[in-house]
């Protein structure tokens, strides 16, 4: 299952690729180097969604880990 919900731009409303760290403003690449000049300041909103997709894949594989160890050990 996928879910992808674009962040949009808090200025003009386009697709967003950069944040605040700890915020929830998203910016375009066009209004983060025009508001704040160094986008280097900025989070990648990509960056922050692989983080997110990551620790989801780390959590459904320790939930079937559980699983695994809640069936063997039934069988015994």
């Amino acid at each position: 299952m996928t879910i992808n919900m674009p962040k949009k731009c808090i200025i003009c409303g386009k697709e967003a690729k950069f944040k605040i760290s700890g915020t929830n403003d998203y910016y375009c690449e066009e209004c983060a180097i025009e508001y704040f000049g160094d986008v280097s300041c900025l989070v990648k909103v990509e960056e922050e969604a692989k983080k997110i997709r990551d620790l989801i894949k780390e959590r459904l594989d320790d939930d079937q880990d559980i699983d695994v160890e809640v069936n063997i050990s039934q069988e015994d």
